[in-house]
């Protein structure tokens, strides 16, 4: 299996947004609170002949002068991976704050007659220019949104058709305390997929800034990210170690890809799948249309996801 983000008035997001300087390298975009997106590593020619061009590194230069990188574990290999375009003077909201990024996450899959294919899908992640937080990372129709001309509100449609207005204000963002209670009750010994999920450890502060209140999660996520890797080496290290072990039944993918989700929802999908004939095992079923799943392939620790429920059988 190999792994696998339009809009409104011109004239006012032209005063909130402006590309600074492009060079063959590099790629800049300023904000009116004085922080500054740089892309940059445009995709080597190698690649950009399988997956097109972009940029697979985008930093943001927040108003404090601090920098972040954006989703720094996704990087771009020969079997895909994620790849950022330069965003249009149309993408910010109106008060410069908020703008929504652009980003594809792609991978190549073999089909059923053994051939290779380049699967993409289109992800627009909303992010907070002045901390640095993507709080919303989705894909489908809700990219094909546009921002309020008046305050900061995303406008679009929900895959099901439904219209959808999120304010920015109101816009939840993902917190250490939440990470941990997701993890700690799945009874998970991999902390990591959850990190993924909120597009990892650094976007996580960026959305949740360390305090009194929170440090105690945050001291307890980086003991089983510890964890984690103890067992990922301990599990790399025995060859005995079978290849199902989970008590769980069986249940085997019938599709032809299985998308992975990190929640019961389409709008969390994750830049990966499983392909038919895997066999996974069903840990929570949350409703009739999903199921949250462990999948073991030999020589890596369990993928923990929630699949689509008619993707799969016993």
């Amino acid at each position: 299996m190999s792994p696998i983000a339009r809009f409104s008035s011109l004239a006012i997001a032209l005063t909130a947004s402006q590309p600074a300087w492009c060079a063959q390298d590099r790629s800049e975009t300023d904000f009116q609170n004085h922080a500054r997106l740089v892309y940059s590593v445009p995709v080597p020619p190698s690649l950009s002949r399988t997956f097109g061009p972009g940029w697979t590194r985008l930093t943001i230069t927040r108003p404090d002068g601090t920098t972040l990188p954006i989703m720094p574990g996704e990087t771009l290999t020969p079997d895909g991976g994620a790849i950022f375009s330069t965003v249009g003077t149309n993408a910010t909201s109106h008060d410069g704050r908020y703008v929504v990024l652009d980003l594809t996450r792609n991978g190549v899959i073999e089909t059923e007659d053994g051939k290779s294919s380049v699967e993409s899908r289109e992800f627009c992640p909303i992010l907070d220019t002045q901390t640095g937080c993507v709080a919303r990372d989705d894909t489908g129709a809700v990219c094909g949104g546009a921002w309020d001309e008046k305050e900061a509100v995303w406008h679009s449609q929900l895959d099901s058709g439904k219209a959808e207005s999120q304010p920015m204000a109101t816009l939840e963002k993902p917190t250490a305390k939440a990470v941990w209670a997701q993890f700690s009750q799945a009874k998970s010994t991999d902390i990591k997929p959850y990190l993924r999920a909120v597009l990892g450890i650094e976007n996580l502060r960026a959305c949740d800034p360390a305090n009194a209140g929170n440090a105690s999660d945050y001291a307890k996520i980086r003991a089983a990210l510890g964890h984690s890797a103890r067992i990922v080496i301990d599990r790399s290290a025995s060859s005995s170690m079978p290849t199902n072990v989970d008590a769980e039944p069986t249940w085997t993918v019938t599709v032809a890809r299985s998308w992975l989700y990190e929640r019961p929802s389409v709008g969390s999908n994750r830049h990966g799948y499983l392909i038919r004939g895997d066999q996974v095992a069903v840990t929570q079923q949350g409703n009739p249309d999903w199921a949250k799943i462990r999948y073991v392939h030999d020589g890596h620790p369990p993928l923990e996801a929630w699949l689509k429920r008619q993707d799969i059988t016993r």
